[in-house]
């Protein structure tokens, strides 16, 4: 009966969506509503994408507070769905953020809340002293798409000539112009978030100089800083100096066409006739494979992406060999004989079955701290994990951005307050299967992300993905002496391996160097797979970067990552392996 009504549920919701989905045509999914409750005055804007990849749903907010000081909550709540060939598990999510407002207070903010499944929907409420003073409608998005199939953001007001010409852009679901809603959607740009996170769960973004114009700093950099993270941005008759005013490259052309790199992403410089001529879908689909797709949002864009070795780890852990589940289920066969039949016929025996409420508890007791030390002996309570990480640094913009995947096994406990990252940096629970994390997600955004359930468990497999750009001091100085080259460490760990390469030339480190310490560079390059181990999984990510490293960059490999955020204090590495491409003089 219970499956019934479960499959029942599901069905429900899948029809629910399918309808909002067919009857949105031209729209964005999500609503946009202004209303006044308890001396509030707010701006609800949660429409984006329809058709979503594993990312976020960026949720802007502007709130005036025209009573006294007070903190008001704002939350969702929601269901998600998998749909895989063997079945169709689902999950929920719960995301809150708490605003402290003064009087006269006016808060304009951005809520990235995570959507990765099949299937979304979520509805907000907002909430004081634990009083819902207004809720929202249910919002649903069709969720973890192709990256190909995903959504595209046109930035352009309709009601201009920009956003008419635009219009037509517009790619159809299933490339059937005007039998099918519209796979992309449009914005003006007053609407942008301010948080670069909700872009993740997009194909591409189009904007034009005029629009660009009209953003907001913080909408500016959110967008640079998707780029950075692997983005694509499609900047129509533009020119590249108004986005990047500190590029040493020459004044090109306003919209030459000419692709240039931005750390992970790519910057696009058409014509705006050109795409009107030839469309928007084959345009982003040469411009996927212009993209390296090891390092491309939507982040699963990656060929690795939801793959899973041995015991549910993405990357296995040495010393960890999965769950100690036989020991469990023996000890816990032994607790049941001993409790049960035993207990009752040792005391059945000396006639003292009134002793039975002793003994119980006491044997309970007993057991629980067996297993307890026997967790304890056998695998503490620290958190051991294994990373695999690449980072592009910008020694001259003193940038930087990172990508790494984690493995994580916490032992003995939960640890305390679960995950937490910054919320700028981009975290996509893969979970033990590869399709995301079928868990209950709680996730606390009020000063940083806290998924306090939902994504590390104890004795449970850990996986996840992690995009993060910041702004850097780390760097490598090389000094010519001579005929000699010489490198002063300051990237803030141990370098295990250095290719320095110089124009023509390529030095190497002969040892490893501390952080601090200085050394002689040597002329000649070691194999790839003398950087790279080829027993490291997901190592097709780096060979291709070591065997193919461009002209004035360094590739150093540390013993760790100042760049990686774990989202776990004391994580014990074990195998990671963590790569830098770094440009003393400014990514060309």
């Amino acid at each position: 009966m219970g499956a019934t009504l479960g499959n029942w549920r599901v069905a429900w919701v899948c029809v629910v969506l399918l309808f909002a989905y067919a009857t949105a045509v031209g729209r964005a999914a999500g609503e946009y509503r202004t209303f006044d409750v308890e001396l509030l005055k707010i701006e609800f804007d949660s429409e984006w994408a329809m058709r979503t990849a594993p990312g976020y749903l960026p949720v802007r907010v502007d709130i005036t507070n025209l009573g006294g000081a007070r903190v008001i909550e704002i939350v969702g709540e929601g269901t998600r769905f998998f749909r895989s060939s063997r079945a169709m598990t689902g999950g929920s999510t719960e995301v809150s953020q708490s605003v402290r407002l003064a009087r006269g207070d006016r808060v304009r903010l951005t809520i990235p809340v995570p959507i990765f499944g099949t299937n979304e929907n979520i509805r907000f409420e907002i909430r004081e002293n634990g009083k819902t003073l207004e809720r929202l409608n249910y919002t649903g998005f069709q969720g973890a798409s192709a990256p190909g199939d995903a959504s595209a953001l046109i930035v352009a007001d309709r009601a201009s000539a920009t956003g008419a010409m635009m219009g037509g852009w517009l790619r159809s679901v299933g490339g059937a112009a005007g039998s099918m809603p519209p796979m992309d959607f449009m914005l003006p740009p007053s609407r942008l978030p301010t948080n670069w996170l909700g872009y993740t769960s997009l194909r591409a973004v189009v904007l034009g100089p005029t629009e660009w114009q009209q953003l907001g700093d913080a909408q500016k950099n959110a967008l640079l800083t998707w780029t950075a993270c692997g983005g694509d941005l499609v900047f129509a008759d533009g020119d590249l100096h108004t986005l990047l005013p500190d590029t040493t490259t020459p004044a090109p052309p306003a919209g030459d066409g000419v692709v240039r790199a931005y750390f992970f992403g790519r910057i696009h410089r058409p014509t705006s006739a050109s795409i009107t001529a030839s469309g928007l879908a084959p345009f982003l689909a040469n411009a996927q494979r212009l993209q390296d797709s090891n390092l491309a949002l939507p982040a699963n864009t990656a060929r690795d992406w939801g793959t899973i070795a041995a015991r549910g780890f993405r990357l296995p852990i040495p010393g960890v060999d999965g769950i100690p589940a036989r020991a469990y289920v023996s000890i816990l066969l032994l607790f049941s004989v001993i409790i049960g039949p035993a207990n009752y016929w040792f005391l059945r025996r000396h006639r003292q079955r009134v002793l039975l409420v002793l003994t119980a508890p006491l044997i309970s007791a007993v057991f629980i701290a067996l297993l307890a030390g026997y967790v304890v002996a056998g695998e503490g309570f620290g958190v051991r994990g294994r990373i695999a990480s690449f980072t592009m640094l910008d020694q001259v913009r003193n940038q930087a951005v990172t990508r790494s995947s984690m493995s994580l096994y916490a032992a003995g406990m939960t640890p305390f307050g679960g995950l937490r990252v910054p919320r700028d940096v981009a975290v996509f629970p893969i979970g033990r299967e590869g399709t995301g994390t079928s868990e209950r997600l709680v996730l606390d955004l009020t000063e940083a992300q806290r998924f306090s359930a939902g994504v590390i468990q104890a004795r449970s497999p850990t996986n996840v993905e992690q995009i993060a750009f910041r702004s850097a001091r780390e760097r490598l100085t090389f000094t010519r002496e001579g005929s000699r080259t010489t490198v002063v460490n300051g990237l803030g760990a141990t370098i295990a391996a250095l290719v320095y390469r110089e124009g023509d030339g390529i030095q190497s480190l002969a040892d490893s160097l501390p952080p601090g310490g200085k050394a002689t560079l040597r002329a000649g390059v070691p194999g790839a797979t003398d950087i790279v181990p080829a027993s490291l999984p997901l190592s097709s990510r780096f060979v291709h970067l070591v065997r193919h490293q461009p002209a004035g960059s360094y590739l150093a490999v540390l013993d760790r990552s100042p760049f990686v955020e774990p989202g776990v204090a004391g994580v014990a590495e074990r195998g990671s392996f963590h790569l830098v491409l770094g440009w003393p003089g400014g990514q060309p």
